[in-house]
């Protein structure tokens, strides 16, 4: 709990880092209460009320649908959010162990797997994107999936460097002598030591797949309508930009800039946080 404070009290006196933990509790509030922020149903249509301008009725304004584009921004954050925290999680999950093992052990095995993630990192990442969700599908799970798969190398390359750097220092020679097994020096010893990195890494591939799943969906390849997500709404008010309808595309596009932004600011903090010579400057 005093590391929770600390870390608080660090970010509330940095004025970047304290709003971007603003956006962020924005965030979780529009995931947590979305039923009562909301004004209209998210996937409620009405052609009556089609490209309607923000007004008292829709404060955001309607998409050619009739849907309102407010309710459908709050619940999008669930949807853009859930995408990119499990995609992130999944990544961590399997790329940690993966690159601390290869970083580990070296061999034929671990030049292997470190050219299966050169393989995957060759590939542009909308065409590797499209191509996995054109075969598994155009659903919530398998755009998550499909980010994960990106997302792996990033967090195995980490953990691997580090792991390289740690394997052969005095203290991991000591534990050796006193008779730890490789397992126990690989999750006792290199990898609290490794993590780091890591840790900072997942606030910024949070943002980092916001803007893939937006991206995704923008083109086509991601979330399908209905369903409320920020870059499908900037892919359908970019279709009536040229008609002076401007709100379509906007404030989706402004809660993409937004939610991300939070996330950059709260890896710089974080980044700053762990950093060890901060006590020192």
């Amino acid at each position: 709990m005093s590391q929770i404070r600390n870390f608080i009290t660090f970010i509330l006196s940095r004025p970047g880092a304290a709003f971007g933990l603003a956006l962020l509790l924005l965030q979780v509030v529009a995931i947590i209460f979305a039923p009562l922020l909301a004004t209209h149903a998210p996937t409620e249509a009405d052609p009556l009320a089609s490209l309607q301008p923000p007004s008292g009725a829709h404060w955001l304004g309607t998409d050619v649908s009739g849907m309102d584009i407010y309710s459908r921004i709050i619940y999008a954050t669930r949807v853009n959010l859930l995408i990119s925290i499990v995609a992130v999680a999944v990544a961590f999950v399997i790329g940690v162990p993966v690159g601390l093992v290869v970083g580990y052990y070296r061999g034929w095995a671990s030049t292997f797997v470190m050219r299966v993630f050169d393989f995957i990192q060759s590939f542009p990442v909308f065409v590797l994107g499209m191509a996995l969700v054109s075969v598994m599908g155009q659903e919530i799970w398998n755009v998550a999936i499909v980010l994960a798969v990106l997302f792996v190398p990033i967090f195995a390359r980490l953990i691997r460097a580090e792991a390289l750097s740690l394997r052969d220092r005095p203290f991991i020679a000591a534990a050796r002598c006193s008779g730890a097994t490789d397992s126990q020096i690989m999750f006792r010893h290199i990898l609290p030591n490794a993590l780091t990195p890591a840790i900072v890494q997942i606030s910024i591939s949070i943002g980092m797949a916001i803007l893939l799943t937006a991206g995704l969906s923008f083109i086509g390849a991601g979330v399908r309508m209905p369903l409320p997500e920020w870059g499908l709404m900037v892919s359908v008010g970019s279709q009536q930009m040229i008609l002076g309808v401007w709100w379509v595309a906007l404030f989706p596009g402004l809660a993409i800039v937004f939610s991300v932004l939070s996330f950059a600011l709260m890896a710089d903090a974080l980044r700053d946080y762990v950093d060890p010579r901060r006590e020192r400057a």
